[in-house]
């Protein structure tokens, strides 16, 4: 199978997924029960024209199917259209503007996490067995394992709000440094679990001990050999690792006042405006696709097997 015909039967498998997570979440939404035109306290109301207008547009008043028709034909001609609760806003608005800034949190904690991760993974790979693995691995188990929660409630409560060493937002570097300090540490010490066992098994391989017997450095076996090996087991793990970081980012932004999407979840959800909910869950969605995708013609790229395996 070529490059180009991997990639295209991967994007029509998508097709399906999607779809299935749209009436997923649209069978959710039906059963949640409650109006979005009956807000709780709190919440303003819309007037009654704007109503009927409303429900006139996502066909409210129809069959369930014709409803769940007209929502794939506004997801799929990219107009998921005006909130239920808000008359000035719209989930293309949401999208438009939230998904930039998870994206770039969600970015940057990559950014440092898996160099960082790798590195600690390869550190501990090389001194198997020592003193020194066994601090390397069960400080990645630390960051794995601490909850993203009660670290961004540590760090907003303590160095934002009560001693002030870091402001609260996204617009100067300085706001930016706890949340992506924060959202990266799991997936730092993921990284460096995965790596560590990636490499040591390569490091076990024939074909680095003839390297090694050839005179080679330590360095260029581990740069050509062990981290080259190791990328695939990494790129394997991307939607877990995706997950660590999509979940992760909902904490964080609601901690440091990041003006992300998780802001509109919520909102959403405590209005039951269905439309802004639906519609951010199936952009979520098609971002881990293409993520995953990506991460599939890497792998594909770096070991040509998988073609011939996927024929």
């Amino acid at each position: 199978m070529s490059l180009a015909a991997f990639v295209v039967r991967r994007v029509l498998w998508a097709i399906p997924i999607v779809l299935a997570v749209m009436l997923l979440t649209f069978v959710l939404m039906r059963s949640a029960g409650g109006s979005p035109f009956q807000p709780p306290e709190g919440v303003p109301g819309l007037p009654a024209p704007l109503q009927s207008e409303l429900a006139g547009f996502y066909h409210l008043d129809e069959p369930w199917f014709v409803e769940f028709a007209n929502y794939v034909k506004n997801v799929a001609t990219l107009e998921f259209g005006p909130s239920l609760v808000n008359r000035n806003h719209s989930v293309d608005d949401a999208v438009e503007q939230g998904f930039p800034t998870t994206g770039e949190l969600i970015l940057l904690a990559a950014a440092w996490a898996i160099p960082v991760g790798i590195a600690l993974g390869l550190f501990a790979a090389v001194r198997r067995s020592s003193w020194l693995d066994h601090v390397a691995t069960s400080a990645a188990s630390v960051l794995l394992v601490v909850p993203v929660f009660f670290v961004t409630y540590v760090l907003s409560r303590y160095l934002v709000l009560e001693w002030g060493v870091f402001p609260i937002g996204w617009e100067t570097w300085q706001d930016k440094v706890l949340p992506v300090f924060a959202l990266g540490l799991a997936p730092a010490g993921y990284t460096a679990r995965l790596t560590r066992a990636a490499a040591v098994e390569t490091l076990q391989s024939d074909y680095v001990r003839t390297a090694r017997a050839k005179g080679l450095r330590q360095s260029r076996v581990i740069s050509a050999h062990v981290l080259r090996n190791s990328a695939v087991p990494l790129l394997s793990a991307t939607p877990p690792m995706l997950a660590l970081l999509v979940t992760g980012a909902f904490f964080v932004e609601t901690a440091f006042g990041v003006p992300g999407v998780s802001a509109e979840f919520v909102q959403a959800a405590r209005a039951k405006d269905y439309p802004m909910i639906m519609g951010l869950t199936v952009a979520l969605t098609v971002l881990v696709l293409v993520v995953n995708l990506i991460a599939d013609v890497l792998m594909a790229i770096i070991d040509p097997r998988m073609l011939e395996e996927r024929a």
